[in-house]
């Protein structure tokens, strides 16, 4: 069987049988192509604590690049906002909202 695997048991020094492992070393959610490097930060521990507790992630690496890519989306989201009001704003089909005086 190709997902059967034999791992060393740590506990009795035997090998236990395991069944549907795979053997994952990528990022995961897509990001198994995404260029990665090595950056030293300077952060406070309770505050990546308590963001790894908060995005509940494996590593502190994990929670900042969550934490940037949810900061990236923010900002697209915001200047989707500001063209949209450059535009002239949404048009009210249903006649709902008062318009506002300029």
């Amino acid at each position: 069987m190709k997902d059967q695997r034999q791992v060393p048991d740590a506990h009795c020094g035997q090998a236990v049988v395991v069944y549907n492992v795979g053997w994952i070393y990528t990022l995961g959610n897509g990001m198994s192509n995404v260029a990665l490097t090595r950056t030293n930060l300077m952060l406070e521990v309770t505050k990546v604590r308590r963001l790894r507790k908060t995005l509940q992630s494996r590593s502190n690496s994990e929670a900042v690049r969550r934490l940037i890519d949810e900061r990236l989306a923010v900002e697209a989201g915001l200047q989707a906002l500001q063209d949209l009001r450059k535009l002239g704003g949404l048009e009210d089909v249903f006649g709902r909202v008062v318009p506002r005086s300029r």
